[in-house]
């Protein structure tokens, strides 16, 4: 009988030994013990355990962190971060769930108040390119009790934020859904848009935007969504068709079109041209100089080079009046602002380069503005910026070339190539 009451003791004081050395050590400390004597227990694994045993209260530091860990409700079309406490519910030191039904209630009349505003408008998803309407008379509602569910402590005790995907009920009609649908796809294909790829620009009426739009039944629902896959096909046989003059990236052209052509729904409405993302690059060495610009015409792309590396790309547009001239030039100054030879355009930060046909100089310069005799100021229009726009100089857009001013150093290298 000793015998086994000594080995009960020295089996407790084993227990009481691994206990103490489990939670003495700091997560770093006991990953080097477990790889010392080749053991495989993830600390947050065991931390978590103990934690879940209902006999130990939770300290004031594990209840702050826990009531105040952010939790990310996904919408039917977007994603908002809340806390325990925005909601009305809290843990105590207990583990149980203690619920301010007050304050849950006014959670729940604010969200019923943004699904009542989302069922009367188009619902879009940006990552996949879904969207759809309801139509008239159809209302969303919140399942509580799924809800609910889904907020257990055990989900609270990991350092990842909670991301939860309640349920909603969609109540409509579906000759209305329909209809309304149809609202939206006119919406998105209606207007006509215009591809640049590089130099050459391509107009994309209706039709063949009307082709990119497919559909699909979740639950009895019809809805809409931009194929990426049609986008990239009809991209890669209109090359071999008119070969664009530079080498475009399909695949994230498709993905950036479909976000594009999503913003036509929205009360953001997006640019009436489109600049192909090209998969072609800079063709000179980074290390070429330790500061130094390429500007590449074809790709109507400039090139930032710093310490052998490239430090950013800028998207431009040289010249269609005058063709910017190709070569090597320097910086051969830094002016905050000055105007040009013709129509007194003014061009903020301007870093004249050289001269072009005879003594008129270009060089890079923010987008120009003018201003008529009552004071009015007009600037050229941004999106001309990814096709050539200007009289010979090379525009930036606005902001970017303030950065490119203070980058810029008098008498870093620009080289120029077709």
């Amino acid at each position: 009988m000793s015998e086994i009451f000594r080995r009960l003791k020295y089996l407790l004081l084993i227990s009481l030994a691994i206990i103490f050395l489990v939670f003495s050590l700091q997560p770093s400390e006991y990953d080097k013990y477990l790889k010392k004597y080749n053991l495989n227990v993830p600390f947050d694994y065991i931390s978590q355990k103990y934690n879940e045993l209902s006999l130990l209260k939770l300290t004031p530091e594990e209840l702050k962190v826990i009531n105040t860990k952010s939790i990310y409700i996904n919408y039917p079309q977007k994603s908002i971060k809340y806390s325990l406490g925005d909601l009305g519910i809290s843990f105590n030191e207990k583990k149980e769930r203690v619920i301010d039904q007050n304050k849950l209630q006014e959670f729940k009349n604010k969200l019923q108040n943004d699904l009542n505003y989302m069922s009367k408008g188009p619902i879009i998803n940006l990552e996949n390119g879904e969207f759809y309407s309801l139509g008239e008379g159809a209302s969303i509602k919140i399942d509580e009790d799924n809800l609910l569910s889904q907020l257990e402590l055990k989900k609270f005790l990991t350092k990842e934020d909670l991301r939860i995907f309640p349920k909603f009920v969609e109540t409509f009609k579906k000759e209305n859904n329909l209809s309304a649908n149809l609202i939206l796809k006119n919406a998105i294909s209606a207007k006509p848009i215009q591809l640049k790829a590089g130099r050459r620009e391509i107009n994309l009426e209706g039709a063949e935007l009307n082709k990119f739009i497919s559909e699909k039944i979740i639950d009895t629902k019809q809805v809409l969504f931009i194929d990426k896959n049609k986008i990239s096909e009809y991209l890669k046989n209109l090359d071999e068709k008119i070969d664009f003059p530079t080498d475009v990236d399909f695949k994230l052209s498709a993905e950036k079109l479909s976000v594009h052509l999503l913003f036509r729904l929205t009360e953001e409405n997006s640019a009436r041209t489109f600049i192909l993302p090209i998969a072609g690059s800079y063709s000179l060495s980074p290390e070429l100089h330790p500061k130094f610009i390429e500007v590449n015409k074809s790709q109507q792309r400039a090139y930032l080079f710093a310490d052998g590396k490239l430090f950013k790309t800028l998207l431009i547009s040289t010249g269609v009046t005058w063709e910017t001239p190709a070569g090597s030039y320097k910086v051969l100054n830094k002016v905050p602002m000055t105007i040009s030879y013709t129509n007194s355009w003014y061009m903020p930060w301007y870093l004249p380069l050289g001269t072009i046909n005879g003594s008129y100089y270009f060089g890079f310069h923010e987008v120009p503005y003018h201003m008529d005799y009552q004071g009015m100021i007009y600037s050229r229009d941004p999106e001309t910026i990814g096709s050539p726009a200007t009289g010979g100089c090379i525009q930036v857009l606005k902001g970017q070339a303030k950065e490119l001013f203070d980058w810029a150093e008098v008498g870093i290298p620009v080289y120029i190539t077709e």
